[in-house]
C-alpha cells in the first residue's frame, strides 16, 4: 500500500495542531500562594545578580515587589508556568513590581 507525502504530511500537521489544542484545553493552574513564592524567587534571584544592589534591603524590596505584583493579578487560579518559569503576564506584572519597589528615591 503506498500512501502519499501529502497525505502523510497532512496526517503529522493535524497531530500536532491538535495536540497544541488539547494541551492548552488542560492547562494547569497554580494557587496564588504558590504564584506568591514564585513572583518573590524571581525577584530575589534576578536582583541579587544586580551589581551595586543593598543586599540588606532587598529581601524587604522584593516583598514589596511581590505584593504589587500580585494586587495586579486578577482571580485565586493562574496558569503554570512552563519550567518554572513565569508566563508573559506574570513576568509583566513581577518586572513592574520591582521597578517601582526598588526605584531609587
Amino acid at each position: 500500500m503506498r500512501i502519499s507525502k501529502g497525505l502523510v504530511a497532512a496526517l503529522v500537521a493535524g497531530a500536532a495542531v491538535s495536540n497544541v489544542f488539547c494541551s492548552s484545553a488542560f492547562a494547569e493552574t497554580i494557587t496564588r500562594e504558590n504564584l506568591s513564592r514564585k513572583f518573590l524567587d524571581y525577584c530575589v534571584f534576578t536582583q541579587y545578580r544586580v551589581d551595586g544592589i543593598d543586599r540588606n534591603s532587598m529581601i524587604n524590596k522584593c516583598q514589596c515587589a511581590q505584593k504589587a505584583a500580585l494586587e495586579s493579578m486578577e482571580g485565586d487560579a493562574f496558569e503554570q508556568p512552563s519550567r518554572s518559569k513565569l508566563t508573559g503576564d506574570q513576568e509583566k506584572a513581577i518586572k513592574a513590581g520591582i521597578a517601582a519597589c526598588f526605584a531609587k528615591k
